[in-house]
């Protein structure tokens, strides 16, 4: 699906023109006014970046329309050196993640549909239409008896299939856990999403796969079988085109990689419950 876009604001703001009559209808059209709209707080992992959700007037006098607004301030400097050294290169803000969601609807990669993206002194920021109907994959599958096979089955290779055509694209995650992905309707569409960190390389390299690979096999322990993990792997090598044999160790690097997460988890969760209670 193509997104045309537009630039406001003195190319402070950029919106999808679909939504040109919803901006318009709520007073939204200068990057200021966006960022300053009050929220509902829904998430917050790191400092410099907050989620939150706002019901806007439809243009149509209808129900109102939930959108979610993502603001990212500006990273401290002292961050940004520690970064550096760390080799943690690459900066990510809202105008890129913007850039992610147009690219992934461009290629026909299901992900949150954007309205705006916008930047200020303050930082940026980006403002998504709300995902109806959905269940998170990770809720879905632990929920799901192995009896219902087909369900189990038909959620797994589409999700594999996304996984391949998305890496086929040059694209990579880093952050693809299984509770990124929403499944919409009763078809079960994989939606993918926070597309904050996502990188394109011309052809993806070993390194990124096996880091998306890993962090979804890790995600998604305990909840598939032996013989469902190869079900993805069929699919992701289907969506991919990927030749294994001129990949060796790929899948027992995946495997490692799945287990040295896990292991950080373990290390965290000991440091937490080793701390004197206050």
């Amino acid at each position: 699906m193509e997104i045309v876009t537009q630039s406001l604001d003195n190319g402070n703001l950029f919106i999808n023109r679909d939504f040109l009559d919803l901006l318009g209808k709520n007073r939204l059209l200068t990057a200021r006014q966006i960022w300053n709209l009050h929220d509902e707080s829904v998430k917050r992992v790191v400092e410099e970046r907050a989620t939150g959700r706002i019901f806007l007037d439809s243009p149509r006098g209808a129900k109102k329309i939930e959108t979610y607004i993502k603001r990212y301030t500006r990273v401290p400097l002292s961050k940004r050196v520690k970064d550096a050294f760390s080799l943690k290169f690459f900066q990510f803000d809202a105008i890129h993640e913007w850039q992610a969601q147009i690219t992934f609807h461009r290629l026909e990669l299901p992900t949150v549909i954007p309205i705006a993206a916008g930047r200020l002194k303050e930082g940026t920021f980006n403002l998504t239409l709300g995902i109806k109907g959905y269940q998170r994959a990770s809720s879905v599958l632990e929920g799901t008896e192995e009896a219902d096979e087909e369900k189990r089955r038909k959620i797994i290779r589409r999700i594999g299939l996304y996984v391949g055509r998305m890496h086929k694209a040059g694209l990579a995650h880093q952050d693809l856990y299984l509770v990124h992905f929403f499944l919409k309707g009763k078809d079960m569409v994989p939606h993918l999403i926070d597309l904050q960190r996502v990188i394109r390389e011309k052809e993806l390299s070993d390194r990124w796969r096996i880091k998306d690979l890993g962090e979804l096999l890790f995600s998604a322990a305990g909840m598939v079988s032996d013989q469902e993990k190869r079900l993805f792997c069929q699919a992701y090598f289907k969506g991919s085109g990927l030749d294994l044999g001129k990949h060796p160790g790929m899948i027992r690097a995946i495997e490692k990689k799945a287990a040295r997460i896990e292991a950080r988890r373990r290390r965290k969760l000991k440091r937490k419950t080793s701390r004197p209670q206050e």
